[in-house]
């Protein structure tokens, strides 16, 4: 293929990217039920299952109907397995995203996470406060 031949078509990219908000969104807020809850947040939330989880929903629901995201950019005949598998990836990061600003930019937390954060609040206040400075320094 001629390389001055290429261009991407700017309303089909619009209307991919759309779609991986979307579906970022619908998945974030399908896997909230498991990721909010407390059960979740007590046992798992140290350990990295959190993105292992979002990831192989996410592809497994671009492998189920055929979102190969690379594929609809670039123009080719048919989707990928690759495609569905990076396009998966993304929507994964992407609703991590979405969940980030959830939480953090709105405030919008699981009674679970406000209970958590509540009890880790709690401890925090609890610990002796240091003067703050190293090599012995002294106070004020």
């Amino acid at each position: 293929m001629d390389p001055n031949l290429f261009h991407l078509d700017w309303e089909r990219v619009a209307e991919v990217l759309v779609a991986i908000i979307v579906l970022a969104f619908l998945i974030e807020r399908a896997l909230a039920v498991l990721f909010e809850s407390r059960f979740f947040i007590n046992r798992w939330k140290e350990r990295s299952l959190k993105e292992l989880i979002a990831f192989v929903v996410s592809v497994l629901a671009c492998l189920y109907w055929d979102f190969d995201a690379v594929s609809m950019i670039f123009l080719k005949e048919k989707v990928t397995i690759l495609g569905m598998v990076i396009t998966g990836g993304i929507v994964a990061g992407g609703s991590k995203a979405s969940i980030r600003l959830f939480r953090e930019l709105m405030q919008v937390k699981s009674t679970a996470q406000k209970l958590k954060e509540q009890a880790e609040d709690g401890k925090t206040k609890q610990l002796p406060k240091s003067s703050g400075r190293a090599g012995g320094e002294g106070g004020n």
